[in-house]
C-alpha cells in the first residue's frame, strides 16, 4: 500500500472511523519512508512549495501555445489547478502504482524541477505528467505546489499514529510536536523511550476553548471560573531549557527566529520552564493590530528598524512546566500562582461572583484591545485539545457594515461555477465606491446561485476571471477588527471579513460612508 492508495480510501470515504483505519493499515503496512512523508505531508508539515503556480502554468501555456485562453477557460470550469493540469495532460487509460512507495521519488523529482529555469521546467513537467495516471499527477502537482487537503485534519493523524504503534496518543502528540524528521526511521524512534532533555526542549500538546454564547452563561457557576481577555495575537508556547529559549505557534511551527526581542526578554525567566500565552503587537500598555503584528511574520531577516516600527511582547496565561516539573494536571488556579513568581507579562483575570461580571468584562474587551473574554474552571488541569467543560471562549459581536458589491469572480472546487468571490465597497465622501473587503463565504448555495445569475446579466466589463459589476447589490459583512493600511486604497485593513446577509431591502445608495469605518477604528482603539 502507498500514498496513491491512502489517498484514495481518504477521498472516497464519508466516515471518520473509515478514514482512521486506512491510516492505521497503511502506518503499519506501507514502506516506513513512505508513511513518514505522508505524514508530514498529511500533517502540514512540508516546509514551502517546490514548485511555484506559476510554473505549473507555464507548462499549460507551453502545451496550449496560442491558444492559452482554452486553458484558462478549462481552469474556470474545473477550479483547481493541480487538476486541470492532470485532467488534461496525463494519461487517462493509465493505471495509479497503488503498491510500491512513490513520495520519495516525487519529492526528488519536484526538487529537481525546481533547480530548473522556467522553460526547461515546463518541458521536463509536460512530459513527466503524460507518463503519470490522472491521481499520480493530480497527487504530485499538489504536493509540490501546496494546498494538499484530503479530509483528514493532524488530530486523525495523530489518532491513527498512536493506534498503529498501540501507544498513548498524549505521548504520540508531544514526540510528533517539533522538528518532524521524515525519515525510514521515524517509528523507531517514536517507540523509543523519552528522555527528560527531550521532553523539555519540545512544546505540549495545547488545551483550546470552546465557543461560548450568552445563553451558555445560566449553565455556569460564576464561583466556579476564571475570566481574562481574549488577546488578539498568536497562540504561543514560550520554551526555556538550560541551554536554549525556543517560541513554538499552535501550528507546530518554530517562530523562534521571527521574535529576537521576546528572546531577549525571556533570558531573565529561570530555566527548564513552559509558558502558554500569546504573541501581541506594541508594547503592554499599547497595543497594535494583528496587521502589525503579522509584518513580523515570515520575514527572513527581522532588521533592528523592524523591531522598532513593530515591537512585539510575549503575555502570559499559564504555566505547563516550572524547574522540569509538569504542572498540568495541577488546578489552573495553582498554575496562577505559580505564574505570579515569574517576571513575565501575564494575562489580568477577575475571579466573578455573578454572570453579570462575566458580561461586564466581555463588554469592556474592546476597549482593552481585546476580542473577546475567555473563561476557564478554576479546578481545570491542562490536557490535550478542546475538552468540554474546561475553556470557553465568547468573542465579541463582530463589527459590520453594509458594502455594495463592485467584482465578483469564480471560487474553487465545487464553487467553480459559480461567481462566489466578491470585492465589497463603500461610499467615500467624495460620492465613489473604494474597495473594503473581499469576501467568500456567508451566502446559502440557494443565494450564490441567484447571485451568480444576477452578476452574468449585470457584468460591466471583464478583466481576465474578474467581472466588474453593476453597483446595485448591498451585503451586510461581519468583521473582527479594523485597522490603518497602506497597501489598501481605503487605507483600512479588515480582519477575517465575510458576509452576514444579502440586503434586498437597501438600495446602493443606502450603503455605508468611508466615515462609518472611520468610526469603528476609533471606537475600538485602532487609530
Amino acid at each position: 500500500m502507498n500514498f496513491v492508495a491512502l489517498f484514495h480510501a481518504l477521498d472516497t470515504s464519508q466516515s471518520t472511523n473509515s478514514k482512521r483505519d486506512a491510516l492505521i493499515a497503511f502506518i503499519r503496512e506501507s514502506d516506513p519512508l513512505e508513511s513518514a512523508l505522508a505524514v508530514e505531508a498529511l500533517t502540514d508539515r512540508t516546509r514551502g512549495k517546490r514548485l511555484k503556480p506559476n510554473a505549473l502554468k507555464q507548462t499549460a501555456y507551453l502545451a496550449f501555445g496560442e491558444d492559452r485562453w482554452l486553458f484558462e477557460e478549462c481552469y474556470g470550469a474545473v477550479g483547481d489547478l493541480s487538476e486541470t493540469l492532470a485532467i488534461l495532460f496525463a494519461d487517462q487509460e493509465r493505471s495509479p502504482e497503488i503498491t510500491q512507495p512513490v513520495l520519495a521519488d516525487w519529492i526528488h523529482r519536484q526538487e529537481e524541477l525546481g533547480r530548473l529555469e522556467l522553460g526547461e521546467l515546463a518541458n521536463e513537467l509536460l512530459s513527466l505528467l503524460k507518463a503519470f495516471s490522472k491521481d499520480e499527477a493530480f497527487l504530485f502537482l499538489k504536493l509540490s505546489s501546496g494546498g494538499f487537503r484530503v479530509g483528514v485534519n493532524k488530530g486523525l493523524v495523530h489518532d491513527a499514529v498512536a493506534q498503529a504503534v498501540a501507544m498513548d496518543r498524549a505521548i504520540v502528540e508531544e514526540r510528533l510536536m517539533g522538528d518532524f524528521i521524515a525519515d525510514g526511521d521515524w517509528l523507531h524512534r517514536l517507540r523509543s523511550p523519552v528522555t527528560q532533555d527531550e521532553l523539555d526542549a519540545r512544546p505540549l500538546p495545547f488545551l483550546l476553548a470552546n465557543p461560548l454564547i450568552k445563553s451558555d452563561l445560566s449553565s455556569l457557576d460564576p464561583s466556579t471560573v476564571l475570566v481574562e481577555y481574549k488577546w488578539d495575537g498568536i497562540r504561543a508556547q514560550l520554551i526555556k531549557t538550560r541551554e536554549t529559549i525556543r517560541l513554538w505557534s499552535r501550528g507546530d511551527h518554530d517562530i523562534t527566529e521571527q521574535f529576537p526581542d521576546i528572546v531577549d526578554a525571556a533570558a531573565r525567566l529561570p530555566p527548564q520552564l513552559i509558558l502558554d500565552g500569546e504573541i501581541l503587537a506594541g508594547r503592554p500598555d499599547h497595543l497594535q493590530s494583528f496587521s502589525d503584528l503579522q509584518t513580523r511574520l515570515n520575514r527572513k531577516r527581522i532588521t533592528h528598524n523592524l523591531l522598532k516600527t513593530h515591537p512585539v511582547f510575549f503575555r502570559a496565561y499559564d504555566v505547563l512546566r516550572r524547574d522540569s516539573e509538569d504542572i498540568r494536571e495541577k488546578p489552573l488556579i495553582y498554575r496562577k500562582e505559580v505564574l505570579a513568581t515569574l517576571a513575565v507579562t501575564q494575562s489580568p483575570f477577575s475571579l466573578p461572583n455573578t454572570p453579570e461580571q462575566i458580561e461586564a468584562m466581555r463588554e469592556s474587551a474592546r476597549e482593552a484591545s481585546a476580542e473577546g473574554v475567555m473563561i476557564k474552571r478554576r479546578e481545570s488541569p491542562y490536557v490535550s485539545g478542546r475538552k468540554v467543560g474546561h475553556w470557553w471562549k465568547w468573542k465579541l459581536d463582530p463589527m459590520t457594515a453594509d458594502c455594495v458589491l463592485i467584482y465578483a469572480q469564480a471560487g474553487h472546487g465545487r464553487r467553480a461555477s459559480l461567481h462566489s468571490d466578491y470585492t465589497l465597497a463603500c461610499w467615500t465622501s467624495d460620492g465613489d465606491l473604494v474597495p473594503v473587503a473581499k469576501a467568500y463565504s456567508g451566502l446559502t448555495d440557494a443565494e450564490l446561485k441567484a447571485m451568480d445569475r444576477w452578476i452574468r446579466k449585470h457584468t460591466v466589463q471583464k478583466f481576465g476571471p474578474v467581472r466588474q459589476v453593476e453597483p446595485r447589490q448591498v451585503f451586510e459583512i461581519g468583521f473582527e477588527g479594523i485597522a490603518r493600511s497602506t497597501r489598501h486604497k481605503s487605507g483600512l485593513a479588515l480582519r477575517f471579513p465575510r458576509i452576514l446577509r444579502w440586503r434586498q431591502d437597501v438600495g446602493a445608495n443606502d450603503a455605508d460612508r468611508l466615515a462609518h469605518f472611520e468610526t469603528l477604528m476609533r471606537d475600538s482603539h485602532a487609530v
